[in-house]
């Protein structure tokens, strides 16, 4: 019975050390990208059946507006993922391109979705536009979509 209890103190004793050990990630972009999801230092358990690279999905909407069009990025996902998204929106038109560039720090906890970024802009006639959303973890590439129009 001492030796169990020994072992389960050293256990927690561990546990403890590990979760202190865990830096919390401030990301500059929170404002700018609010998720549905954990806060920044909530302290984050990696499930033992996580996979990289399956984990998350991935879609860039686009909705017509007054001023122009509206592009929205989203994530989802049935497991506990956790990493870094890019949104990149070309525009081209009559009076040349512009780029517009989001991205930041993402968790989601299992079965969650987020929104992760946001952007209007003026679409005159003859103008087109290509938004590219990459989530990415640090095993790489999580998921990627690109919508045209």
């Amino acid at each position: 019975m001492k030796k169990q209890l020994l072992a389960l103190s050293a256990l927690c004793a561990a546990m403890a050390c590990t979760a202190a050990a865990k830096p919390a990630i401030e990301s500059p972009h929170a404002a700018r990208a609010p998720i549905l999801a954990a806060p920044a230092d909530a302290a984050v358990v990696v499930p033992a059946h996580y996979a990289p690279g399956s984990a998350a999905s991935c879609d860039v909407r686009a909705r017509r507006t007054a001023n122009g069009v509206e592009i929205t990025a989203f994530a989802r996902s049935d497991r506990a993922v956790w990493g870094d998204y890019d949104l990149v929106i070309t525009k081209t038109g009559p009076n040349g391109a512009s780029d517009v560039t989001q991205g930041g720090d993402f968790s989601l906890r299992p079965g969650a979705a987020a929104r992760l970024g946001t952007a209007e802009f003026s679409l005159e006639r003859g103008a087109r536009y290509r938004a590219r959303l990459v989530l990415s973890d640090s095993h790489g590439e999580i998921c990627r979509d690109v919508l045209r129009g």
